[in-house]
């Protein structure tokens, strides 16, 4: 009993858990904004880009912002085409984003994620004014990558600087519950089940 009511209090806390700004990642190193890169009319800045061995299928990536691409695309940050445009399939959603920043030495990248599908996007500083999207392609199964070298994937290379602006607290995908606010309410409720669950085994 104890053990599962642990469980179930953070599987409860990890439904809440709320993903990164799609559009700007700010670490001690510096700021990476992508913002500048998206287009906003519902389509994406790097459509229909084919990897280097064919694989049947084509890849379109937009940073930032959701685009739709028929037939079956919709609100996405990715999406995934067969060559002959008969089939389409969302590969990452933009609020889904999660960021990394490469460690050491590394390049940082920025996950999307849509059900089992995963999309990494490695971000290549370029300062010769290069803006170039490869789709990778699919590496395994619900696996793809892509690289973007753009002078906008370089820490303060577009938008650096800390924010200035007051950000709005993250509502969850439900809308109703604040990140601290449901964080708060989910903790409070992880500690009484312990003492709780504590007080039937003692």
């Amino acid at each position: 009993m104890y053990w599962l009511t642990i469980a179930t209090s953070f599987a409860i806390l990890s439904l809440l858990i709320i993903a990164d700004d799609p559009c700007r990642y700010q670490t001690e190193k510096g700021v990476i904004d992508i913002s500048s890169l998206a287009r906003t009319d519902d389509k994406a800045k790097y459509p229909d880009k084919a990897p280097a061995t064919g694989s049947g299928y084509k890849y379109s990536y937009n940073p930032c912002k959701p685009f739709t691409e028929l037939p079956s695309c919709q609100g996405v940050a990715a999406c995934q085409v067969s060559t002959d445009g008969k089939y389409s399939f969302s590969i990452g959603k933009q609020d889904s984003a999660k960021w990394n920043s490469g460690g050491i030495g590394g390049s940082p990248t920025v996950t999307y994620t849509d059900g089992p599908k995963i999309l990494v996007v490695t971000l290549v500083c370029s300062k010769d004014g290069t803006d170039e999207l490869e789709a990778l392609g699919e590496s395994s199964t619900n696996n793809y990558r892509m690289r973007l070298t753009n002078k906008c994937a370089c820490w303060d290379g577009c938008g650096g600087g800390p924010q200035t602006t007051t950000k709005p607290q993250p509502t969850s995908k439900s809308g109703g519950v604040s990140f601290i606010g449901g964080t708060v309410f989910i903790v409070h409720l992880l500690i009484v089940n312990i003492v709780y669950s504590i007080g039937l085994i003692t």
